[in-house]
């Protein structure tokens, strides 16, 4: 698993605890927190999951555009048979 990932859920996690609490010493309790997740792994996998999922909706994304084409195609035919009748 490259390190790039990970760092930047890190950089995320700080940025969004430094916005979310307003005291400093449970900002610092929040990060410490998100390190020692990172320290166990746990991080990882939710980074892991997260990659999965993007994945998944690349995947999905394709399908729901050949699907579209399919339609429009069988759309298009229908039309043209319906002109065909029309012209007749």
């Amino acid at each position: 698993m490259a390190a790039e990932p990970l760092t930047a859920v890190l950089n995320i996690g700080g940025q969004l605890i430094d916005r979310l609490w307003p005291d400093q010493e449970k900002k610092d309790q929040a990060k410490l927190a998100l390190m020692e997740m990172a320290q166990k792994g746990e991080l990882t996998e939710l980074t892991v999951r997260g990659e999965i999922v993007k994945a998944d909706m690349v995947e999905l994304k394709q399908d729901m555009k050949d699907g579209f084409t399919k339609l429009e195609s069988m759309v298009n035919l229908i039309y043209k048979k319906i002109d065909s009748k029309a012209d007749k």
